[in-house]
């Protein structure tokens, strides 16, 4: 009886397992043919007030400006710690060795990428609204070629 419940208990997990699998891999495949733009905002594990500014300003510019698109998915606001393992290939698709901001545009298998990393360091500790103003122009340029 007990062999039973045992082969019973791991016929049961495997099924859960296999539907698991199988919806991983639609979101994946899905993922792939949805027209979505990211902010990206790389970082290293040690961050400095400007890179952190960076991703305050950024991402309440973004939840400010941009609810509707946020909540829809049709834009992602992603921080990337450059300096963890896991995210190794994305780091080195955008070449990201620490601290850089992109507005990256994937629709339809094409990929366009926008590099704000100079920008955002020469405004992002200002208060002048030059930093939010330019990252919301990108963004909104990115968005309207979805």
């Amino acid at each position: 009886m007990k062999y039973l419940s045992n082969l019973f208990a791991i016929a049961l997990l495997l099924s859960f397992n296999a539907c698991n699998s199988n919806a991983q891999n639609n979101t994946v495949a899905g993922a792939e043919q949805t027209a979505v733009v990211e902010v990206i905002d790389f970082h290293s594990t040690h961050r400095c007030m400007t890179c952190q500014t960076i991703e305050n300003k950024a991402k309440a510019a973004l939840q400010e400006k941009f609810p509707e698109a946020l909540e829809e998915g049709k834009l992602v606001f992603k921080t990337v710690n450059v300096d963890l393992e896991e995210n190794y290939d994305i780091a080195a698709e955008f070449e990201a060795a620490g601290t850089a901001l992109f507005v990256h545009t994937r629709k339809g298998g094409q990929s366009d990428k926008t590099d704000l990393t100079n920008f955002a360091f020469m405004n992002a500790t200002s208060d002048d609204g030059k930093f939010e103003a330019g990252l919301i122009r990108e963004v909104d340029q990115a968005l309207q070629q979805l």
